[in-house]
């Protein structure tokens, strides 16, 4: 199995690049939390920056696993995919996850950054699928 993953990544820029993505937004997020939240009083990072990273996170996860299962059909490149997939799922994080979880609230602008996240994984793809390999 480990060599299939290998082997996976190996093969797919996409895998890759995803991957790469993931851990940057990972990365991101914890200095986020643990220093920009507690110097910087702007009302965006305190509210939105991580809702636009939990985008651009949920694609290059969806894209990982697509690749890791072997279903191209499922993976999130085009833009109007991405554009619908972050939004769905801004709609059940912020108005179906508020039901059952009790310190979440609802923020419709919360949804606009999950889709702002998810364009922003779709430049970043765009821009690094058209070079050309050296």
């Amino acid at each position: 199995m480990r060599d299939e993953v290998l082997s996976t990544f190996r093969r797919s820029k996409i895998a890759r690049v995803s991957l790469l993505i993931g851990g940057a937004v990972l990365l991101l997020y914890i200095v986020n939390r643990l220093y920009l939240k507690n110097v910087l009083g702007w009302s965006f990072i305190q509210n939105h920056f991580n809702d636009v990273l939990a985008g651009m996170l949920i694609v290059a996860v969806v894209n990982v696993l697509a690749m890791l299962g072997d279903q191209r059909k499922l993976l999130l490149i085009r833009f109007m995919r991405i554009l619908l997939f972050t939004f769905v799922c801004g709609l059940f994080w912020e108005y179906v996850t508020p039901l059952y979880v009790s310190y979440s609230v609802s923020d419709r602008f919360d949804v606009l950054a999950y889709m702002t996240g998810g364009l922003l994984y779709w430049g970043i793809i765009r821009i690094i699928m058209r070079q050309r390999k050296g």
